[in-house]
């Protein structure tokens, strides 16, 4: 199996990430605490770990695992508010940044690789999930990387996930 190449084109910096850290927007907050039973605190903190995840993004080889799934929940929500989504990525990317998700064939092909070639498709994961957590360790630290990859596992679980929307 071929190793993933992972070599980067983007220049990225520490005042880039600065700069997206001090943007805020209460309405963001507001609507993400609509949807799920959680404090302004813990609103106001996921919504800057999303933007700490945005900046890494930028970078080859970057994906949500279900481990970042209440990240992708506030990425979402803060997608819905399209101008200052939209005002947010050209000042911090010079783009609008897209949010893709899998296609349907890239899950057709995921599946098969899993029914055909187990340890393959899990090796590929794993190299997948090293990079993704030495990329976060790299540019957001160790502190980062304990929360993503330690708290949010359990705290944020896809069953604690549902337990936290709101009917």
């Amino acid at each position: 199996m071929e190793q993933q190449n992972y070599k980067e084109i983007v220049d990225i910096d520490q005042s880039q990430l600065d700069n997206m850290l001090l943007y805020s927007n209460p309405d963001i907050i507001s609507r993400f605490r609509d949807m799920y039973n959680v404090n302004e605190d813990e609103a106001e903190d996921l919504f800057k770990e999303t933007r700490k995840f945005l900046f890494i993004c930028q970078l080859k080889g970057i994906f949500i695992p279900d481990d970042l799934l209440i990240l992708d929940e506030m990425w979402h929500n803060f997608i819905l508010f399209t101008k200052e989504y939209h005002s947010f990525c050209n000042k911090h990317f010079g783009r609008y940044f897209h949010h893709l998700p899998a296609s349907k064939k890239e899950k057709e092909d995921h599946k098969i690789k899993n029914e055909t070639d187990p340890d393959g498709a899990m090796k590929e994961y794993l190299q997948k999930m090293e990079h993704l957590i030495s990329t976060a360790y790299d540019y957001l630290g160790e502190e980062t990387v304990i929360k993503w990859f330690t708290v949010y596992p359990v705290k944020y679980s896809k069953e604690s996930i549902k337990k936290l929307r709101k009917e």
